[in-house]
């Protein structure tokens, strides 16, 4: 494929908001295809996949083409080293002339730093995937979360089923697959944007990987039930709440965020579920009101997204050890300020998508340790690795308050 001047000047705009601006990947992205309307289909999946790859790979390209991350022209020549090991043909343009006057070892691994070069990841990840899971199941990880993402559908079941979906959209030229353990959910073949078909406007099914899909499966709420989602974000584990309560009783949602709130309304609208609310974790009086009053609340706690590397690679850039201290603090805070909701006899359950003790076993077992920890049983948890489960890295506790 011969790259277009306005298509690279596109793709730079995105790494440099992403890399250098610290923004967040998903909403960059929907940004500069919004902005770039006149892309085609093809050119749009272009950019999309060109940035998370560069992302993803920044390390080893860095180091392999022996860039400055401090000049001026470091994210064109990170593009071109992209192009280059990608075999795609470098355009004759002035920001790609210093490449040409290197000589670039593409057969190039350090003596030190082997693994986390080939795996372009920091090296204080690498030294805590080898620590916390040794050598060898660390490496099958890594190398597993470097790989490109599946994408998974999840039926709305109150409008329609997985079969019938699948004859639909086997009609608009999708192929899919069933996937076992999950009757509500389908798994593409390849990857489609989809948001824009008639059925996902319809509200017939919503994007979801499958592990994310075991954590309202593993919450296991029954029709008529108060359930609390603590960190509701934009929806979409209240959604698959709601759902497997067949929309009876009662969902409140909570998150600080007015747009998340706001995706979460057209959302609810979209799939016909009228048994969720949202409120703000600002407002003091939910916590009043609800004391004790839940039978599940769902703290889907905010995490280093270490997990989720297939699809947002940015995560390892972004993060470092301060800042998952940081995060850890929070994630406490986030477990006793919402712990008091869950009524006698009531379920209480905590999910990241990180694989790492300290934002999750740890969480657990010190939280067990405190006041409002005492009232409650751990009852299971569960960590699902990617190389294992072909879906996100998640991790999942389930706690009975017993008093």
């Amino acid at each position: 494929m011969r790259l277009h001047r306005n298509i690279a000047v596109g793709i730079i705009e995105g790494l440099e908001n992403i890399l250098f601006d610290k923004r967040a990947l998903k909403p960059v992205l929907n940004r500069l295809l919004k902005k770039n309307e006149k892309w085609g289909a093809r050119d749009r999946k272009f950019v999309f996949n060109i940035i998370i790859e560069i992302v993803r790979w920044k390390r080893k390209l860095t180091e392999i083409g022996k860039l400055d991350i401090n000049s001026k022209n470091f994210l064109w020549e990170l593009l071109g080293l992209w192009l280059i090991t990608s075999k795609i043909e470098l355009p004759n343009w002035k920001e790609f002339s210093v490449l040409g006057n290197k000589n670039i070892d593409l057969s190039f691994i350090p003596k030190s730093s082997k693994r986390a070069f080939l795996q372009s990841i920091p090296n204080w990840l690498d030294e805590l995937g080898i620590k916390t899971f040794g050598k060898i199941l660390w490496e099958k990880e890594i190398e597993s979360l470097n790989k490109k993402a599946f994408v998974y559908i999840r039926i709305n079941t109150l409008k329609t089923s997985t079969l019938y979906v699948q004859k639909q959209l086997n009609k608009q030229q999708v192929d899919t697959f069933l996937v076992p353990g999950f009757p509500d959910t389908l798994g593409l073949s390849q990857s489609k944007n989809l948001i824009n078909s008639k059925l996902y406007k319809n509200g017939w099914f919503e994007i979801q990987d499958i592990n994310s899909q075991r954590v309202s499966i593993f919450t296991n709420p029954k029709p008529g039930m108060f359930v609390i989602d603590a960190c509701t974000g934009s929806g979409g584990k209240a959604l698959h709440l709601a759902t497997i309560m067949q929309n009876k009783g009662c969902i409140l949602a909570i998150d600080p965020s007015d747009m998340k709130r706001k995706q979460l309304e057209m959302r609810t609208k979209r799939n016909g579920i009228s048994i969720i609310t949202n409120d703000t974790s600002e407002n003091c009086d939910i916590f009043k009101k609800n004391k004790e009053a839940a039978d599940i609340v769902l703290i889907d706690a905010p995490c280093s997204g270490l997990g989720v590397l297939k699809r947002n690679p940015l995560a390892k850039w972004h993060m470092d050890p301060k800042r998952i201290n940081l995060i850890t603090n929070l994630q406490r805070e986030i477990i006793q300020k919402n712990s008091i909701l869950v009524t006698k006899g009531g379920i209480l359950v905590y999910a990241t998508c990180s694989i790492f003790p300290n934002e999750n076993q740890d969480q657990i077992k010190n939280f067990l340790k405190t006041k409002n920890g005492k009232l409650f049983r751990l009852l299971d948890q569960k960590t699902f690795l990617t190389h294992k489960s072909k879906g996100d890295g998640f991790y999942m506790a389930k706690l009975l308050k017993t008093s």
